[in-house]
C-alpha cells in the first residue's frame, strides 16, 4: 500500500516492505531517517541502530515522533508510516525544488512507459542484489570491522571501507609470508612537540600524521632509489661489437 511512495522514495526493498514484521518495520524507519529526513545528528541515531533490541528500539522510536511531531492523533502503524512517508519526500523536495518543479505528470509517465519498453538486462554479480542500507547489512559491516580492530564509526559503509582496507593491504598473500613484527609501540608521546600543547587529542592526532607523512616519505624514497637502481643497471652494461673496430689509420 506503500509503493508509490517507497519507489518516489528510491527505498531499495519495494514491494517487500511488511510494516507488520517488527524487525522490518524497524529497519525501514532506520532507513527513512538515515537516508531522507535525517532530523538526527549521526550519534543521536545510535539507539536506532539497535533494531535487533526491540527493548531499546521502542523507546528510541517514541522519542524520536515527538521530534519530528509526528501528530499525536495517528495511532495506527499505517497512519503513522503514511506521515513519515510523506514527510520524507517533503523534505526530498525541498532538497531539490530545482530538480523536480519543471517534472510533470505527463512526462513522468513517458518516462515510465520508456523504462517498461526496454529489455531488462539481468545481473550475474551477486552484489547486486545486496540491499546495503539493511540493518542486517550494517550490523555485519560493524561487526567485521570490529573483528579486525577497527574503531567503531558511525557510517557503516566507511567501516566496510576500513575493513576492506585492512584485508587488501595485511592479509593478501605476500602480507601473510611476513614475519609478524614484534617489539615495544613506538612512543608517539616522545619527540618535538607540534605545538598544540592545550588540546591532548589534537596533539596526538598531529603526531600520529607526522609519523605516518614520514612513513610516506620513506616509501617514496625507497621507491626512487630502486627506480635509479634498475636505470643504472641498463645504462651501465654497454656491448661492444668489435666487428666494428679498426686498426691503425689508413
Amino acid at each position: 500500500m506503500f509503493e508509490r511512495y517507497l519507489a518516489a522514495l528510491q527505498y531499495p526493498r519495494v514491494g517487500h516492505l511488511n510494516i507488520d514484521d517488527p524487525k522490518d518495520y524497524r529497519g525501514f524507519v532506520l532507513w527513512l531517517e538515515d537516508q531522507k529526513i535525517r532530523f538526527l545528528p549521526i550519534e543521536e541515531r545510535e539507539q536506532l541502530r539497535k533494531v535487533n533490541s526491540p527493548d531499546e528500539w521502542n523507546p528510541a522510536f517514541e522519542k524520536y515522533k515527538k521530534a519530528i511531531k509526528l501528530p499525536e492523533h495517528l495511532k495506527t502503524k499505517q497512519e503513522q508510516t503514511t506521515w513519515l512517508l510523506l514527510f520524507a519526500i517533503r523534505l526530498e523536495y525541498a532538497d531539490n525544488v530545482e530538480h523536480y518543479k519543471s517534472i510533470t505528470g505527463a512526462q513522468k509517465l513517458d518516462e515510465e512507459a520508456k523504462k517498461s519498453s526496454v529489455p531488462e538486462v539481468q545481473s550475474v554479480n551477486p552484489f547486486d542484489s545486496f540491499d546495503f542500507t539493511s540493518a542486517e547489512f550494517e550490523e555485519g559491516s560493524w561487526k567485521l570491522a570490529e573483528r579486525l580492530g577497527i574503531a567503531y564509526h558511525p557510517d557503516h559503509l566507511m567501516s566496510l571501507q576500513a575493513a576492506a582496507k585492512v584485508i587488501s593491504t595485511a592479509y593478501n598473500k605476500e602480507a601473510l609470508k611476513e614475519q609478524i613484527v614484534t617489539g615495544q609501540p613506538f612512543p608517539v608521546e616522545q619527540g618535538s612537540g607540534m605545538g598544540l600543547a592545550k588540546d591532548e587529542d589534537l596533539e596526538q592526532c598531529a603526531r600520529i600524521l607526522r609519523l605516518l607523512q614520514i612513513q610516506n616519505l620513506r616509501k617514496l624514497q625507497t621507491t626512487i632509489n630502486e627506480t635509479i637502481v634498475t636505470v643504472q643497471n641498463v645504462t651501465a652494461d654497454p656491448r661492444t661489437d668489435t666487428s666494428l673496430g679498426k686498426v691503425g689509420m689508413k
